[in-house]
This record gives C-alpha cells, structure tokens and sequence, in this order.
C-alpha cells in the first residue's frame, strides 16, 4: 500500500472522527438544554431491613472496567471493596457477600449475555449496575430479567465524565482537565435517568455529581482532588480518588456515612 493511498486512509478516518464527535456534540447540547430527570434518592429497604435482622445479604456488582478491579486503582479498592468496607464496619463480619462481577471492555449486551452464570446464581439481595455504552435495550433487559428471577433490589449508576488528558495533539482545543466534549456521556447518562424512572430504579447519578463538584471549586484541575483530572488514572477510567467519589456518591442509599473511619 503506497503513502499516498495511506494518507487517503487518514484524512478520511480523521474525517469520520470529527464528523462522529460533532454529532456526539449536538446530542451532549441538547441533553444539557433539556430539562434532567429528576433523582430521588431511595435507599436499599430490603437489603438494610435484612442486615439490620443480622441476617446474611448478597450484593453483586455488574458492569465494565470501572467496576471490575483493575490497576487503575494502583493497589487500592475501588467502589466495590469500599462499599463492602464500609458495611463490615457498620454490620458486622459475615454479614455481606460482595461479588465483583464487572468485565473489562463490555457493554450491557454482555453482561445480559452472562447474567445467569455471573449474577443470578447468587441470588443476590441486590445488583449495583452501571454500563458506558449507552445500550439501553439490553440494560432494560437485565433490570427485568433480575426482577424476574425473584425479589431483588436494583441499583443503577451513571457513567463518570470523560476527562481532556494534557495531551494537545490528541485533544485540540479541549483544555486539560476538562470534560471532553463529543464521548456522549451527558447522553447516555441522562438516558439511564430515564430508565430508571420509568422503570422505578433508583440511580446514582455519578456524572452530574461529578460535573457539579468540578464546577463548585476553584483552583487549577492538577491539584484539588474536587476537580475531575484529579479523580481519573487516565482519559476514561478513575482511579483511587475517583472510587472514593464514588463511594462517597452510593454511601446514602445504604444509610452508611460518607466518610469511612480510617479517614481524618
């Protein structure tokens, strides 16, 4: 294949990007034009009414590689760990069964895909949920698949926001830091919001908390821990700060503070 033909491949992928990120960003305006979802928080009730009776409970986490364990955390727990941290503190030992069952690189019709194997053979007393793919076909799916198997609580999350890297020739005109404007996830964000009401879902709702503390404090994004860049390991995946945020966003739906006791 000769250069001339290769730098024809290349100006018409950089094409089909920028067109791509153009729509994106039209949907990303209009979504922030529309009015949002309203989110009540509801908490966890049959979880907690069984905890609270000293009873056993199981919790299972299903979702892409911001759920399952990865080296984005450097060593540390992510949400999940920190979920289950804080209610052995609360609760007991023994009392919650917390599965990790996210997958890196999925999306929703894989984890309806592997919900028997992953999820409902636990019969778990809740299933915490969040996909970034925007796939809300097969993440209704899972919803009614779960409550069809038997009594069990649903928890939907938000997608967190893409972050600018400090990388110039990857992000033209994005200021380091900021929200990348084009991925769509104001989009697929609000569009959980919507499926949880009309489903009676509760849903936590990570990417305008996150929006919203990055708006509500100062400072330059590499050093105040409210910002976003400083929540994230790399463009798309949080790290240790991030899961705290995360945690820290979960904590009232479970009646837990949001502040766990090693922290001063």
């Amino acid at each position: 294949m000769g250069a001339d033909t290769m730098k024809l491949i290349g100006i018409a992928l950089l094409g089909v990007l920028l067109l791509t990120a153009g729509v994106l960003a039209a949907e990303e305006a209009a979504a922030v034009a529309a009015p949002q979802t309203e989110v009540k928080m509801t908490r966890m009730d049959g979880l907690l009414a069984k905890l609270a009776k000293g009873e056993q409970v199981t919790i299972v986490a299903l979702g892409d590689s911001n759920t399952e364990l990865t080296f984005h955390t450097r060593g540390h727990l992510n949400y999940v760990g920190l979920l289950q941290a804080a209610l052995l503190e609360k609760y007991g030992p023994n009392r919650v069964i917390m599965i990790n069952a996210g997958c890196c690189g999925e999306g929703a019709a894989g984890g309806l895909a592997r919900l028997d194997r992953d999820v409902l053979r636990f019969k778990p007393d809740l299933v915490i949920i969040c996909y970034w793919d925007g796939q809300m076909a097969p993440l209704r799916q899972i919803v009614e698949k779960i409550r069809a198997a038997g009594p069990t609580e649903v928890l939907l999350r938000t997608p967190n926001p893409i972050v600018a890297p400090n990388m110039p020739a990857v992000t033209p005109r994005v200021a380091a830091g900021n929200e990348w404007p084009g991925t769509g996830k104001s989009v697929v964000a609000d569009s959980i919001l919507a499926l949880g009401a009309e489903l009676g879902v509760p849903v936590v709702d990570h990417y305008h908390a996150w929006l919203a503390a990055d708006r509500a404090h100062d400072g330059p994004p590499a050093t105040n821990p409210n910002k976003l860049w400083m929540r994230m390991s790399d463009a798309t995946h949080p790290g240790p700060l991030g899961h705290l945020a995360f945690y820290r966003e979960l904590a009232p739906y479970f009646g837990l503070p949001e502040k766990l006791s090693w922290e001063f």
